[in-house]
């Protein structure tokens, strides 16, 4: 009785919701805006203006569209699609040029 109750406890902690896009990763972990170094480091601040201009042409240049942005201090939150499909939700940091997928 006992270990059918650590195996519940365990199948609902091991069981979580995850998002895939359908053609594999949309965005590569810890992925870099092409304007900086691989190391994460740019020389500058990224201006939200810039920021959103280089979020445009990587996914553009992948076949994907950025759609709603979202601007939070140094950081830009945006919604990928493909095909009008929510695909993926990433997380830009202007400061180090890293970007990463929120799921």
């Amino acid at each position: 009785m006992l270990k059918a109750i650590f195996f519940a406890i365990f199948l609902s902690l091991a069981i979580q919701p995850v998002a895939f896009a359908e053609e594999g990763n949309v965005t590569p972990y810890g992925d870099y805006c092409q304007g900086c170094t691989i190391y994460g480091t740019c020389k500058e601040v990224i201006t939200p203006r810039d920021a959103v201009i280089a979020l445009d042409r990587y996914y553009r240049d992948k076949g994907y569209r950025v759609g709603t942005i979202y601007h939070k201090g140094r950081f830009i939150e945006a919604e990928i699609f493909k095909n009008n499909k929510e695909v993926d939700k990433v997380l830009f940091d202007r400061k180090t040029g890293r970007l990463r997928s929120i799921y």
